[in-house]
C-alpha cells in the first residue's frame, strides 16, 4: 500500500537525487528514506532509482511516475486555491429572497446593520421573487435563506425558522362593491365569495384546505371559495368585484392600492427561513444577530394599520 510518506520521500529524491540531501529536506535520517524508497518500489514491483555509490539516477518508471505525482501535485494546488476562494466568497455574501411584493426593511434592517459592524467585508444580495419561485429558489440551494409568511412555510427536513414581524390583517374589497359604504365592518361581508392565492407546489384541494381554515379562523362563511394561480391574480380578482379577499398590511402597500381595506384584528407572521446544515457561516451569524435585534427591541407591523386606514 502506497503511504504518503513514501510519495514524499520520492518526490524529494528525484528532485535533489541525493539521499542526504533528500533526508535534511524532509527532516528525516537517510536511513528512513532509503527504507521507504525500497518499500515503494517492492510495492510498484519495479525499479525507481539506479544508485551507486556516486549517484542516484531516476529510472524509466521512476520519470514517469516523477511526471505523475507532480501533476496530482499541480491539481491538488489548483483545486485547494479554488476550494478557499470559494469559501473565502462563500463566507462574504449572504443570498436573502423574498417576496416580491414585500417591504422587508422594517424586519431585518438592524440585523443587516450589526452584521455589517461585525464584517464590513461582508455583502449582501437581495432578490425579489414570486412565492412559486421563491421556495423552489431556496430548496434548490441557490438562496441561503428566504423571508416569506408562516403559511408558505418550506417542507423540508432541516429547514429552521425565526419569526421576523407581525404584520396585521385586513380585509380588502373592491371600491366598487354595493356594501363598500362608510361605516360598512368586516361583518358586513362575511359571507362574500372567499378568494385565496395558491402556494408553490400545492394542489387544488390543499389550497382550499387552507382557504378553509382561514375562514375558520376568521369567522367568516363565504358562500363560495375561489382559488387564484397567485396573489397577483388573486388582488386582480377583488378588484374586479368577483370576491374578497384576507391579505397583510404589508402586501397591500405595494399591492390593490385601490382597494377597500378593513382590519380584521389578527396578524400574520412573517419569517426567515433557512438551513440549518449549509456551507454559508454568514446564514448563522444573520439568524443571531436577527434573534438578538428581536430581543432587543421586538418588531411589529400594527402602527401601520392606522397610518393606511386613513
Amino acid at each position: 500500500m502506497i503511504n504518503e510518506a513514501s510519495i514524499k520521500c520520492f518526490m524529494a529524491l528525484c528532485e535533489t537525487l541525493s539521499f542526504t540531501e533528500a533526508a535534511r529536506q524532509l527532516f528525516m535520517t537517510q536511513q528512513s528514506v532509503s527504507k521507504y524508497i525500497a518499500k515503494l518500489e517492492e510495492d510498484l514491483g519495479f525499479q525507481l532509482f539506479q544508485r551507486t555509490h556516486h549517484y542516484v539516477a531516476m529510472t524509466r518508471a521512476g520519470e514517469n511516475f516523477y511526471a505523475l505525482f507532480s501533476d496530482v501535485e499541480r491539481q491538488f494546488q489548483d483545486t485547494l486555491e479554488q476550494t478557499r476562494t470559494y469559501y473565502h466568497g462563500l463566507s462574504n455574501s449572504l443570498h436573502i429572497g423574498y417576496l416580491e411584493w414585500l417591504d422587508i426593511s422594517a424586519g431585518i434592517g438592524k440585523a443587516l446593520r450589526e452584521m455589517k459592524h461585525e464584517s464590513p467585508e461582508l455583502e449582501f444580495e437581495g432578490e425579489k421573487h414570486p412565492q412559486y419561485e421563491l421556495n423552489e429558489l431556496f430548496l434548490s440551494r441557490k438562496l441561503d435563506l428566504i423571508i416569506t409568511y408562516r403559511e408558505f412555510a418550506p417542507k423540508d427536513q432541516g429547514v429552521k425558522n425565526l419569526k421576523v414581524l407581525d404584520t396585521p390583517l385586513v380585509l380588502l374589497v373592491s371600491p366598487e362593491h354595493p356594501k363598500a359604504v362608510p361605516g360598512a365592518t368586516v361583518e358586513d361581508f362575511k359571507s362574500e365569495p372567499f378568494i385565496k392565492a395558491a402556494a408553490s407546489r400545492e394542489s387544488l384541494s390543499e389550497s382550499r384546505s387552507r382557504a378553509r381554515r382561514q375562514c375558520r379562523e376568521l369567522g367568516f362563511s363565504p358562500s363560495r371559495i375561489i382559488i387564484s394561480p397567485n396573489l397577483e391574480s388573486a388582488y386582480m380578482a377583488v378588484e374586479l368585484g368577483q370576491g374578497i379577499m384576507v391579505s397583510t398590511m404589508l402586501s397591500r402597500m405595494t399591492l390593490g392600492n385601490n382597494l377597500r381595506c378593513y382590519p380584521v384584528g389578527k396578524t400574520e407572521e412573517l419569517r426567515c427561513f433557512w438551513y440549518e446544515q449549509q456551507e454559508n457561516p454568514s446564514v448563522a451569524q444573520f439568524a443571531r444577530c436577527l434573534e438578538q435585534a428581536h430581543k432587543d427591541e421586538p418588531i411589529t407591523g400594527i402602527g401601520m394599520t392606522n397610518a393606511l386606514m386613513e
